[in-house]
């Protein structure tokens, strides 16, 4: 094609290597892409492009080790690229690296306050630390720069689930899966219902976590003690638009119908 003449004229020519393992990369040819970057970088070290998309077909590769090495040459002549690290925290988090990703994510927090990804991918990485007051506050900061940010909303669902506010984590759930739906998010939904005695609302969200992944086998196991409860307990505590967030004292929480049991249910 026109990139083969182009490449042929001039071999040297580092932006139609570049272009060339797009194409390929689209194609899923991943080890001609990989030729292709390769090929690019040897006639430009300093390509961002270059160094960005070798990385992305690592990734694609599983050879993450070697995708983190790839931003790191990246960022040893453009150390502001946001994207280089945005990605190298994403790809130390894959490898459980979760300090590493941390200090990534300091580094584009620090160039630009307002990323909410950044905030985002911070708290997870400190959730998965054990540090929940840190995690919690990097998710209130994501969600104040972009209210409609659904990775942010997740998080904190995981986390209030985690910490047993199941009231927070319906709430949270129910306000992320109106912008996308994901079956790790239904599965947690499920589990709060079931830490209300909700099995009805339980089942429902479970049935769907297993329509969207069949896979999920803690969604199955969940599924099976929703089942089990229906026969004995299922409470209907209306709906969640407060639910679990008010703190006493505040305005409407003495007017609330379901306040006794907002009471039984939320540590």
């Amino acid at each position: 094609g026109q990139l083969g003449a182009v490449l042929k004229l001039k071999p040297e020519y580092d932006v139609a290597w570049i272009l060339k393992g797009a194409v390929l990369q689209k194609a899923g040819d991943r080890e001609g892409a990989l030729d292709a970057f390769m090929q690019a970088l040897r006639c430009n070290g300093d390509s961002k492009e270059g160094w960005m998309g070798l990385a992305s077909v690592l990734h694609e590769l599983g050879r993450l080790k070697e995708e983190a090495e790839a931003y790191d040459r990246l960022l040893a002549f453009d150390p502001r690229s946001l994207d280089a690290w945005i990605d190298k925290g994403s790809v130390l988090h894959e490898l459980q690296d979760y300090a590493g990703a941390i200090r990534c994510y300091e580094e584009v927090l620090a160039l630009r306050p307002e990323y909410a990804a950044a905030w985002n991918n911070k708290g997870a990485a400190l959730l998965r630390l054990g540090h929940e007051a840190d995690a919690a506050r990097c998710f209130e900061e994501a969600l104040h720069f972009d209210p409609d940010c659904v990775d942010a909303m997740a998080n904190r669902t995981y986390l209030y689930e985690k910490q047993g506010y199941h009231g927070e984590a319906v709430l949270w759930a129910d306000r992320a899966l109106r912008i996308r739906e994901a079956p790790g998010l239904w599965y947690a939904k499920g589990l709060a219902h079931l830490g209300l005695l909700e099995s009805r609302l339980a089942i429902r969200s479970l049935d769907r976590a297993l329509a969207l992944d069949p896979t999920l086998k803690e969604a199955t196991a969940a599924l099976r003690r929703a089942t089990a409860m229906r026969g004995k307990s299922d409470f209907y505590r209306g709906p969640y638009e407060c639910f679990g967030t008010h703190l006493e004292g505040d305005p409407g929480c003495e007017e609330c119908e379901i306040r006794p049991r907002c009471r039984e249910v939320t540590p």
